[in-house]
């Protein structure tokens, strides 16, 4: 039996995200997917932008998604409109669709937009993120049963991820580190071989 090791509570359980706003989970996966790349950067969890967005009850700042800032001075033709947009890039595009059609949503009511047929919300992150507490887990040392009985303060998260299948979560983590890997590899290259580490993170 492997020897367990300490590990603390922001390393796996993410349980406070449960009812976040799905931008601010998307943001913690993608965060927490380049700390297994070798970020070097603290817990999600642990940061500011993390305590602000989940204080203020709504993903603000850098886990908002697609946020208008109001109207351009650009001129247009008749029936045009310039607007100045602020986009997260860390959104998966399903996401930044989604939330764009819901401000597309907000200007029905101005007459001048026929409702579309509202597409299905893409797959909750957090999924993923149960996984890579699988993950965190088997790698200090616990099974299943260890980390029920160990860990009782957390029961109910720890139940959540009953439902999962142990031995396919690391290799669903991995395929996603895969993918990751490939993004942050492409902004490299976009950057000029700036390491993604300083590129991606600076200012956080």
């Amino acid at each position: 039996m492997s020897k367990k090791k300490q590990l603390a509570n922001e390393e796996w359980d993410f349980s406070v995200l449960e009812k976040a706003p799905r931008t601010l989970i998307h943001r913690a996966l993608q965060w927490e997917l380049d700390r297994e790349l070798g970020s070097g950067r603290e817990p999600f969890l642990k940061t500011a932008e993390c305590r602000r967005a989940l204080a203020s009850g709504k993903g603000q700042g850098s886990a908002s998604g697609v946020v208008e800032l109001g109207k351009a001075s650009d001129k247009t033709m008749p029936f045009e409109e310039p607007h100045n947009f602020r986009i997260d890039w860390s959104q998966p595009r399903e996401e930044l669709i989604d939330q764009f059609g819901q401000w597309l949503d907000t200007q029905e009511k101005s007459g001048r937009l026929i409702r579309k047929p509202t597409l299905g919300k893409p797959r909750q992150p957090l999924t993923m993120l149960r996984k890579m507490s699988i993950v965190r887990l088997k790698a200090n040392g616990y099974s299943l049963r260890s980390a029920t009985s160990n860990f009782t303060d957390k029961k109910r998260y720890v139940e959540s991820l009953h439902k999962i299948n142990w031995t396919t979560a690391s290799r669903e983590v991995t395929n996603a580190m895969t993918r990751r890997r490939g993004t942050l590899r492409s902004l490299e290259r976009t950057m000029g071989g700036k390491n993604w580490k300083t590129g991606v993170y600076r200012g956080a």
